[in-house]
């Protein structure tokens, strides 16, 4: 079921990300680069608000298994996300702490 997971937010992220960002740039003149993009692919929410309703109600084990599997994502997003947006930034050529007309 965590592996399910794991899978559906990684599709859910690439359906959500990738389409909007192509739509976005249809009415724009910045458009949303794709090191852009990949990188809002990669660090996505951590998750919190998914955290907070899946630990409301955990009277049945089905719900406890919901509140397992989110707190599951939650942290692996955390730390492996969260921890490798610095070598993912370096990766993708995104400079961070510089302004756009530098």
């Amino acid at each position: 079921f965590i592996f399910a997971s794991f899978l559906a937010v990684i599709v859910a992220r690439f359906c959500n990300v990738y389409p909007l960002s192509f739509l976005l740039n249809l009415g724009r003149s910045n458009k949303i680069r794709p090191n852009f993009q990949h990188m809002m692919m990669f660090s996505g929410l951590r998750g919190a608000m998914a955290f907070a309703l899946a630990i409301r109600d955990t009277d049945t084990e089905g719900k406890q298994l919901m509140a397992s599997a989110t707190m599951t994502l939650v942290l692996a997003t955390v730390i492996l996300c969260g921890g490798f947006t610095t070598p993912m930034l370096q990766w993708l050529q995104i400079r961070v702490g510089v302004e756009d007309n530098e």
